[in-house]
């Protein structure tokens, strides 16, 4: 997982439905790692667990110790020519390493699987060995289903590549180049930003999209799925994208599919943001993206958007509708959708929220995290919160502030153990800089 969200300048309400009844209280945050961090990572496996490392030689993983967790543990060996980018973890514990391998003939991907015992293979090259390859993106779905991707440069300039690692394989299938070459020398030169997520059994979803730069026209938002087959079927483009959009990604326990995303605008396209939405089954075309909210042109640091679904089916989507400002954050909108129904509307838990973060549990549960500023005399002081949507279903308890109130805390992910706790993970500091110590708090699911 690379070092991508964007910091401030600074430094660093109601809702339309009831909120459920409130749940047991979070834990009080523990330190998961004093070094210096970004980017941690919070996983389900081992009844809660945390992934660190990012700015170290090697990735690590703390499990779940009572209300606290052990020790962060290596999962990879430390390599002068390895670069440890991307990472995640089974239900079973099993958790797969991306690297990205700088050593000639050419750059390239590389995956070390460690089981859930600490036994390790690899790593092993997973992108086409012909040329360069960078900027790896992974998901790992509960059942172990993996899909990879990345920036793959040929002759014809950049291109995005992917391959799958099916449940109970030893490796990744052969990469698939997924991205047509690009059809003017400026999208040539481009990277494509590239978003992924797995589902069991093989399935996969993937976007990808020439933007990032005010020089380039806008573009569409480019989506292929996977099926059973683990082979990702024709590219379909959405429209209404804007110059990069904020993507969120899901794929559920049946295979069904949400691409959510908001229409990001560079200098000379400004306008107002909307929360687009498409979906479908893996492995067929998706329907054409409905609009659910509407907002300003203000942005947010962090991921703005969140997708997941529940074991049920339940789909949730969630953004940071935006208001004029920029950087700002938004008002933090819910949408909830049952297996065979459509979307409601939207249940509003917060205003000026930022990095939002969404994960599905047992039954119709769901975890929701975002950090939010607060302005001081001098600074701005941020804090992580967090709201729990209980097995039944329904609509999200109150949102809790999870992180201590003497300290700095961004950056937030979390997830939901089978049997539904939840995890969260942060960076916190005191400096007011964007990476710090690892913290985690937990919510007891029974």
């Amino acid at each position: 997982m690379s070092l991508r969200h964007t910091l401030l300048a600074a430094g660093v309400a109601g809702a339309f439905t009831a909120p459920a009844p409130a749940l047991a209280a979070w834990s009080s945050p523990v330190t998961v790692d004093s070094s210096s961090q970004a980017n941690p990572l919070a996983e389900g496996a081992f009844g809660g667990s945390v992934l660190t490392g990012w700015l170290d030689p090697t990735i690590s993983l703390a499990r779940r110790s009572g209300d606290a967790f052990g020790p962060p543990a290596p999962l990879t060996a430390a390599d002068p020519y390895e670069r440890a980018w991307e990472a995640g973890v089974a239900d079973d514990g099993e958790a797969i390493v991306l690297t990205v391998r700088r050593h000639k003939p050419t750059q390239r991907i590389r995956a070390t699987f460690v089981s859930a015992d600490g036994v390790r293979t690899g790593p092993v090259t997973i992108s086409d060995r012909s040329h360069s390859a960078t900027q790896p993106r992974l998901d790992v779905a509960a059942d172990g289903t993996a899909v990879a991707a990345w920036a793959w440069h040929d002759g014809s300039g950049w291109r995005a590549q992917a391959a799958i690692r099916r449940r109970g394989e030893p490796r990744f299938d052969r990469p698939q180049t997924v991205s047509p070459p690009g059809p003017t020398l400026a999208h040539q030169q481009q990277r494509p930003w590239i978003n992924v997520a797995a589902g069991p059994g093989g399935r996969a979803v993937l976007t990808w999209q020439i933007g990032g730069d005010y020089q380039l026209p806008e573009s569409s938002l480019h989506v292929l799925t996977a099926g059973t087959d683990a082979v990702f079927g024709a590219d379909q483009a959405l429209g209404e994208a804007g110059g990069l959009a904020d993507v969120g990604l899901a794929v559920g326990p049946s295979g069904a599919v949400q691409v959510a995303y908001a229409d990001q605008h560079f200098s000379g396209h400004e306008g107002p943001v909307s929360l687009h939405v498409a979906q479908g089954v893996a492995g067929a075309p998706l329907s054409g993206p409905n609009v659910l909210s509407t907002g300003g042109k203000g942005t947010s640091s962090g991921p703005q958007v969140a997708a997941a679904f529940s074991a049920d089916g339940t789909a949730t989507v969630a953004w940071a509708k935006p208001g004029k400002d920029y950087e700002a954050g938004g008002a933090l909108e819910v949408f909830t959708r049952g297996a065979d129904g459509a979307f409601g509307g939207a249940q509003q838990l917060a205003t000026g929220a930022q990095g939002i973060v969404l994960g599905g549990g047992p039954g119709g549960s769901a975890v929701l995290s975002w950090m939010q500023g607060t302005s001081g005399a001098d600074h701005l002081r941020w804090a992580v919160h967090a709201a729990i949507r209980p097995q039944a279903g329904g609509a999200f308890a109150a949102e809790e502030t999870i992180s201590a109130a003497d300290r700095n805390a961004l950056w937030p992910s979390v997830a939901m153990t089978p049997a539904g706790d939840a995890v969260a993970a942060w960076v916190t500091n005191t400096d007011g800089s964007g990476g710090g110590q690892v913290a985690a708090a937990l919510h007891d699911g029974t």
